[in-house]
């Protein structure tokens, strides 16, 4: 894509979105007032009742509209809210009504897990009342804690987590809920009087409902924080303290390396240098309480993205986000223990900042345990800078390096600009410009320095009944973004591509359906180094005559979801997939077919099927062949706080003459017994095992048993006792990979 173009749509954009009117607030109707206690009157106990006299004080408020299944009607059952505050706290109580209290669905799950299994009352805020950031605090009626940062008005970061308190109780009316909020938890400008947005919203399981105080233009299912209602009345309240530190004590016993009778420490610091603006530091950091990656079932040819699990690389990710993911934290500590990390993010002023550093090696480096091999040393390091500009749009840069401590001239960087601009209130603009510096791999390549770049440019609309999107992109083929990031690309290989995608969510009486559309017309780029390791690689193959350089590859994607109301099935799924694809070795056409089917996940047992058919390129075999594909979920919950998930999945491979050349088969089992909120026993186990019968038969087999038990004592504050142990095939034959005994202690201190 000429970068001419890139930049006069930015800028055209840029100008419209600035012609617009500033944002308002609702209307005085979406003001609440936050109640002050005293003396007089005091904070409430938060024990799931509203018998405080702060709650008798506080102005309740109610008049919920109903977002499905009847948008903008009255809520079948309605909600009232109560707001207090103290100098170092937010209380909120809600009274979730409901004409048959018996009835409500409450499931336990552990904190972060998925609570919308069961009834949910959640609120939104932006202390920094920027219209573009704010949080998110949910509950149901069990009391599980769930909360999440919101930035870029219309996106989540579920990682985040605060310290704070609750209490729920169901009775003849319904449910209660009670939060207790410290203003710590919070950035916010340094003013004697606050005004913040806020909203509410409540998930009435039973009946497949969703109700909101204020907000009726989400985009899809996501709340806007430039629509929020407002908060008032806060007065000469205080954040956060300066300093928490966390150090925790580690011991172990291992099958390879032997740690008897040692004990590991490490630390963990947060520093508050500003309302806004926070540092993070770890020295030696364990993540013994992490579970396990789940075995997929991928035939592709690049690698399978993971998702982020170690508690200091989750909190703050949001902060290092691009269109194009030049910054994959997973990266770090690949292949070699993580010695220290540091970062820093936040705001100050209109701008966003992100810095992060970390080194990898052996933990004998810092002396800490045996160092039994030899590990990869590396120094990782990303700056992240965005700036607000007009109502709801960003600017922003990033530079993410690895250095490569043993190797001379080793290092992988990559650097870009890209915006978010924000118009019409549900339309939005994204575009990328990234150029990557990596060690010369092309030296033949005469115009190799005008190959390292990437370009994106996505034009999206978001409404609750259509969600639309068209992204045009070119990956040159000497862009390499792997050290730092995740790209599914080869070397010397890259494309430049149109994509779009449209679904249609109407509403048929009380229920749901969804209509999508997606496709892609796209041409490969290569350089002459591609096709001399392609050659090199695979000497018994030759291109196909079809073959040429400015093939185009086009695939079209039409698929349909039912989701009935106060059914047995949660949801129902076909979709039809056909495609023209290039490889060197064969042009082809593909077909493909999808089914999907979900039962209720609120009800005690729920089943989940996906069934595929269809061909597809075997990059082993470089040639055309079939795949069935088959998975199957069941959730069973003998008690509230007792659940059983059970997933296997299994693929078979097949040439054009219908010979097997491929079986591949994973099946997992996670138990979770929650003795209460705080204190959970957890049992992973999973296997999978991939047999290939071309010409020579090859199994591949891998399983692991993993067992947690954990207690969270006091807020981020935890014991953990972790069993691992896993087993796999080397030289054809099963060995033990390892086995682990560790115990953890952690303790957070408030300074």
């Amino acid at each position: 894509m000429p970068k001419w173009i890139f930049v006069n749509v930015v800028v055209l954009l840029s100008l419209l979105a600035g012609t617009l009117p500033a944002h308002e607030p609702g209307s005085a109707k979406y003001v609440v007032e936050a109640y002050p206690v005293n003396r007089d009157v005091p904070a409430p106990k938060i024990d799931g009742k509203l018998d405080d006299p702060a709650w008798q004080k506080a102005k309740p408020i109610s008049g919920f509209i109903q977002l499905v299944p009847d948008r903008a009607k009255p809520a079948t059952d309605d909600t009232v809210f109560y707001i207090a505050y103290d100098p170092h706290h937010l209380y909120v109580a809600f009274r979730c009504y409901d004409a048959e209290p018996d009835k409500v669905v409450n499931r336990i799950v552990r904190r972060g897990g998925n609570i919308y299994d069961s009834d949910v009352i959640s609120f939104f805020m932006d202390p920094h009342h920027d219209h573009r950031t704010g949080y998110k605090f949910a509950t149901t009626p069990g009391g599980v804690q769930s909360d999440a940062y919101r930035f870029d008005d219309i996106r989540s970061d579920s990682s985040w987590r605060g310290i704070w308190w609750l209490e729920t109780g169901v009775d003849e009316q319904g449910w209660v809920a009670e939060f207790k909020i410290p203003f710590a938890n919070f950035r916010f400008p340094d003013k004697s009087e606050q005004v913040w947005g806020f909203d509410v919203e409540r998930v009435h399981r039973r009946k497949d409902e969703v109700t909101v105080w204020k907000q009726m233009t989400q985009a899809g299912a996501t709340t806007r924080m430039s629509d929020l209602g407002l908060m008032v009345g806060l007065k000469d309240i205080g954040g956060a303290k300066p300093f928490e530190i966390s150090p925790y004590l580690l011991g172990g016993v291992s099958d390879k390396e032997s740690l008897d009778g040692q004990l590991g420490t490490g630390l963990d610091v947060q520093y508050n240098l500003t309302s806004t603006l926070k540092t993070n530091v770890t020295v030696n950091p364990d993540f013994a309480q992490v579970e396990a990656d789940q075995l997929e079932i991928n035939l592709t040819r690049f690698p399978t993205r993971f998702p982020e699990r170690r508690p200091f690389f989750v909190e703050g990710n949001s902060f290092f986000e691009t269109p194009l993911e030049l910054f994959y934290s997973r990266r770090i500590g690949r292949e070699g223990d993580i010695l220290w990390g540091g970062k820093m993010t936040g705001k100050v002023g209109s701008y966003s900042l992100g810095i992060l550093g970390s080194q990898t090696g052996s933990f004998g480096a810092l002396e800490i345990g045996q160092e039994s091999e030899s590990k990869e040393e590396a120094l990782y390091s990303t700056v992240r800078l965005k700036k607000d500009i007009l109502q709801r749009s960003t600017v922003g840069l990033i530079f993410a390096n690895k250095e490569h401590l043993e190797e001379e001239n080793g290092y992988g960087r990559v650097g870009g600009f890209d915006t978010d601009l924000f118009f019409l209130k549900t339309y939005r603009l994204s575009g990328q410009y990234a150029m990557s510096f990596n060690p010369s791999e092309d030296p033949e390549d005469p115009d190799e320095n005008a190959k390292n770049r990437a370009y994106l440019i996505e034009l999206a609309q978001s409404n609750y009944l259509w969600n639309a999107r068209v992204r045009l992109e070119r990956i040159d083929p000497l862009f390499e973004a792997n050290e730092t990031g995740f790209l599914r690309k080869e070397r010397y290989r890259g494309w430049q591509q149109m994509n779009f995608m449209g679904t249609y969510i109407p509403q048929f009486g009380s229920h749901r359906a969804a209509f999508q559309v997606r496709g892609r017309v796209s041409q490969d780029l290569f350089t002459d180094t591609y096709f001399d390791d392609w050659e090199q690689n695979n000497p018994d193959l030759t291109l196909s005559p079809e073959f040429d350089e400015d093939s185009i590859s086009w695939n079209f994607n039409a698929g349909a979801d039912w989701r009935p109301t106060e059914s047995f099935w949660e949801g129902i799924g076909v979709s039809y997939g056909r495609s023209r694809e290039v490889e060197l070795t064969e042009i082809f056409t593909t077909d493909g077919y999808e089914l999907s089917l979900l039962t209720n996940t609120s009800r005690p047992v729920s089943v989940g099927l996906d069934a595929g058919i269809g061909n597809y390129f075997n990059f082993s075999r470089q040639a055309v062949g079939k795949q069935r594909l088959l998975s199957l979920s069941t959730t069973i919950r003998p008690q509230s706080n007792f659940t059983i998930d059970l997933e296997s999945g299994y693929a078979l491979s097949l040439t054009q003459e219908d010979v097997i050349d491929g079986r591949y088969f994973t099946s997992s089992l996670r138990v979770t017994y929650l003795f209460t909120r705080d204190l959970f026993l957890r049992v992973f186990a999973q296997a999978g095992r991939n047999r290939t019968d071309f010409n020579q038969i090859e199994t591949e087999e891998n399983y692991l048993v993993s067992t947690l038990f954990g207690w969270e004592y006091s807020p981020k504050s935890h014991i953990f006792l972790a069993y691992n142990e896993d087993w796999r095939t080397d030289a054809g034959e099963l060995q033990l990979g390892d086995r682990v005994v560790v115990f953890k202690v952690s303790y957070l201190w408030n300074l």
